[in-house]
Formats: C-alpha cells, structure tokens, sequence
C-alpha cells in the first residue's frame, strides 16, 4: 500500500526503461545476494553448510524463498515490473474506476475465500469461484498496490482518529481469533494476507492513521530520523531473520522473564543490531548498493 502511494503518484513510474534500469535492479540485486547469504549463514548456524545445500537452495530460488522472511520479495518485485501498466491505468482512470477495480478484488480475492474458509464443507465450492474466470488478474498484491494509490486521492480529514484506531483493533484481534479457530485460512505461500478480509480492513484504518499523523510531523529532529532510517529500512528488512537466528535463543536463556516484555526486548535488540549493521555497510561504496539497493552516499 505505501509503494502504491508513492510509486504511482510519480510519473517516471510509467516509464519502461527506468523501470527496469533503475527500479528493479535496486531490489532484485540486493534479494539475490541476500538469497545466497542465507543459506550459508543458516548452514553455519546449523553445522551442515556444504556447497551443494547452498546451490540446492539457490536453485530453487524462483519457486520458493531461500529464507522465510524472503517471500515478500517475490510479490514486491511482480508489482514493480507491472508498475508501468499499473501507472498507466491509474492516470487515465478516474475515482469511481479505482473503486470499482478495489471492490472486484475485495469480494473476489479476499472476501469470498474468507467466507468460504470459515463455512461448513458443504459451502466451500459455492462460495470459490472457478479459476478460468481469472478474477486473479486483477488480485493478490496488486490490490494492496491500487488501494494504497486510491488512499491518497481521498479526504481523509474527516475521519474520526478514534474509530480508525477501533476499526483497526476491532479488525486485527476478530482476524487473530478467527486464524486461530481456522487455521487453514494459512498457506505456505502466504495468501493469508490476501485472502483474510480482516488484513486489508485492517491495513486500511492503519494506513490512514499513519498518514494523517503523517502529515502533522513538524520535528526537524522527527523528519531527520526518517531521512536516516529510510534509505536503511530495505537492508534492516533483509538481514533481521538472520539476526533473529543468532540472538533469539540467546535471549530466550539469559532474560529471567517471558511473556510481553521479553518479545518487545529482543524485538528492539534484533531492530538496533539490523540497522547498525546495515547502516555501516551504508557507508562502503559498491557493498551498499549490491547489499541494500541505495545509492545514498
């Protein structure tokens, strides 16, 4: 939603070439380095790196993540080799089209398999709809992508602050219960996060309420820190589960405590480990833009 927002309101989107030599290369170069990292680190965590389980692995890099965490690259780089046609789209269209290509994929990829996930047996195939329809076309991520461009050509001041924050609550714990009393609604490909109709209403009040704190931002010393982080997020994002490997069952033996408080300690320790690593990789030229797709110096 938040590429959607941005990349699609800028104008060299619809460019093919820059797409191409500029976009996808800052993404797909930094996964595919980071696709052979992993494995090795794995195998030394696990005492079974060979060459031939790292090459195993790598093989297979086009059907499946090479690490868990990886599978967001694989929609993320689909939506940005489509973001020309998308931009295109959505530069002609007017409000009501966007709308109207939003509800097609809210009823048809998420709403329905929600549905169908949570009714009895007998209820599933009336309520999946055949694949040859391709109803597809215009689902999975893509719709997070044109919902979070539709976000930003709305008036979002009028919305009251506390019911976004109810929606949003209300939304993330019903769809929590609900993964718990169905948990067949996951999938290994993660469609979860297509197919829950909790997720985008979700995603949805989140997103807005981001937005409007967005747009009150006023500290230098505020603006300054995201300036900082931003172009460290994309490297934080590809080596915090590597991190997590090393430091989770560390910390799982030295703190004294569970629960809670001890998710948020090692959360905030594997976040300030992954953006000291990252952000001194910043700072050697080359290793920064193969490692994390920046060419800030």
């Amino acid at each position: 939603m938040i590429s959607g927002s941005l990349l699609l309101n800028i104008k060299k989107t619809k460019s093919i070439s820059y797409t191409w030599k500029q976009r996808i290369p800052r993404v797909v170069i930094p996964f595919i380095l980071w696709s052979i990292i992993s494995p090795i680190v794995v195998g030394i965590y696990a005492h079974s790196l060979s060459a031939h389980n790292v090459a195993a692995s790598v093989k297979m890099m086009l059907y499946q993540p090479t690490s868990p965490t990886l599978w967001f690259m694989y929609p993320l780089i689909g939506i940005y080799i489509l973001s020309p046609i998308i931009r295109t789209f959505v530069e002609s269209a007017n409000r009501e089209m966007l709308w109207y290509v939003t509800l097609i994929w809210l009823v048809t990829n998420s709403l329905l398999p929600s549905l169908a996930n949570v009714m009895p047996k007998n209820w599933v195939d009336a309520l999946t709809i055949y694949p040859v329809a391709q109803f597809y076309l215009v689902g999975g991520f893509t719709g997070y992508f044109i919902l979070g461009y539709l976000l930003t050509k709305i008036d979002i001041h009028e919305l009251s602050n506390i019911w976004l924050w109810i929606v949003a609550l209300v939304a993330g714990f019903a769809g929590n219960y609900v993964s718990e009393v169905f948990p067949k609604i996951f999938d290994a490909f993660n469609g979860y996060y297509v197919t829950s109709i909790f997720i985008p209403i979700m995603s949805v009040a989140a997103f807005i309420l981001l937005q409007k704190w967005g747009e009150r931002i006023n500290s230098t010393g505020v603006i300054r820190t995201f300036e900082f982080l931003s172009p460290l997020v994309f490297g934080i994002y590809l080596i915090h589960n590597l991190l997590i490997l090393y430091m989770e069952p560390w910390f799982m033996s030295v703190l004294p405590f569970g629960g809670l408080a001890a998710t948020f300690i090692r959360y905030i320790a594997v976040a300030a480990a992954s953006t000291l690593i990252i952000w001194i990789i910043s700072l050697i030229p080359g290793l920064n833009y193969l490692l994390t797709g920046s060419r800030k110096k």
